[in-house]
């Protein structure tokens, strides 16, 4: 059943708000968080859990060595945002026949990411009729940590043309078909990352701070 998935890794974004730190021509994905660049780790937590791990980032740039099986794809848009990375990441991982069903959805910055809880999500997804499955941390949805249908891809597209974010799909969904989407409660993940490690993401430099302070790497389970 496990090629029923495939993992979307976003990792083209330019990292504006990380004012003051050198990340050269790779951004995030190159920041070393524990010893191992953000995008690294965050593609070992997607590929414990899923087949295929297809990595999006922009032309040109520079991309950490990567496990061998992870495939990497440019920007077909570029700085068009994460919608446009999720519609490109999905035509490349719909090509295969018969094309998977979900696709599990993570932007590179969340370097505490662990298996467990993509494992859940997409426990959750095949359980139910839902066609975006979302954490809720904090009352906010984690769209970019969520599992989605892969028959959303045009949709998804749709929205991307006209310059919308990937929050704009569940909100779409959510006005048009509610019981499409299933939201996932911190409680339900809470059991395996008690402290909602896997959504700590790194946007500024004091979020870097906060991560460090805490000691990193944390054990995954």
């Amino acid at each position: 059943m496990d090629d029923d998935i495939f993992g979307i890794v976003l990792a083209g974004g330019r990292s504006s708000r990380l004012t003051g730190l050198d990340l050269g021509d790779g951004g995030k994905a190159a920041l070393v968080v524990g010893g191992e660049p953000c995008l690294g780790r965050v593609c070992g937590a997607v590929a414990a859990v899923v087949p295929r791990v297809i990595v999006v980032v922009a032309a040109g740039q520079p991309v950490p060595l990567l496990d061998s099986h992870v495939e990497i794809i440019r920007d077909t848009t570029p700085h068009a945002g994460p919608l446009a990375g999720i519609r490109d990441g999905l035509a490349h991982g719909m090509s295969h026949v018969p094309p998977p069903r979900w696709a599990f959805v993570a932007s590179c910055d969340v370097p505490l990411l662990v298996p467990a809880v993509v494992r859940l999500l997409v426990d959750r997804a095949r359980a139910s009729a839902a066609r975006f499955v979302v954490p809720l941390v904090n009352g906010h949805p984690q769209v970019l940590a969520a599992v989605l249908a892969c028959d959303l891809a045009p949709s998804i597209a749709a929205l991307a043309a006209a310059g919308r974010g990937p929050r704009a799909v569940l909100d779409d969904l959510v006005a048009r078909q509610p019981d499409a989407v299933r939201f996932v409660t911190p409680e339900e993940m809470m059991a395996i990352d008690p402290e909602l490690d896997s959504f700590l993401d790194i946007d500024t430099p004091a979020d870097l701070a906060r991560l460090e302070s805490r000691g990193i790497p944390p054990s995954w389970p």
